[in-house]
């Protein structure tokens, strides 16, 4: 008959206590979707570059393949032809090979006459 009463009373304590930790709870949340926005947006613009990366590469090697048609010797060769350019070809025995040092000059390339 003599039982004690099991009654739990908030004090003023652990209320303001409870309010500060959600509080902080709530700020955490807020935190962590702010974050991940800016990740979405960080992996949105890495992949954006990524895009513009590799279309650049495509692009430079169109390029140089468009390069490396018109340096063609025989494709230029056609189109002087086609053109009815007065250019002809140098024998090869007429080269003559110069050194990078420039050992070896080309006859009256080295001295200027009067």
């Amino acid at each position: 008959m003599n039982r004690k009463k099991t009654i739990r009373n908030l004090n003023p304590g652990s209320v303001i206590f409870l309010v500060l930790v959600a509080i902080a709870l709530a700020s955490a949340g807020v935190f962590h979707a702010y974050v991940k926005n800016l990740q979405v947006e960080v992996g949105r613009k890495i992949e954006k570059t990524e895009q513009r990366i590799s279309q650049h590469q495509l692009d430079i090697k169109t390029l140089q393949m468009h390069l490396d048609q018109q340096l063609n010797r025989f494709l230029i060769r056609d189109q002087l032809r086609q053109s009815g350019s007065e250019l002809v070809s140098i024998p090869v025995n007429v080269l003559e090979e110069i050194s990078s040092d420039g050992a070896q000059q080309l006859p009256g390339l080295a001295r200027r006459d009067p």
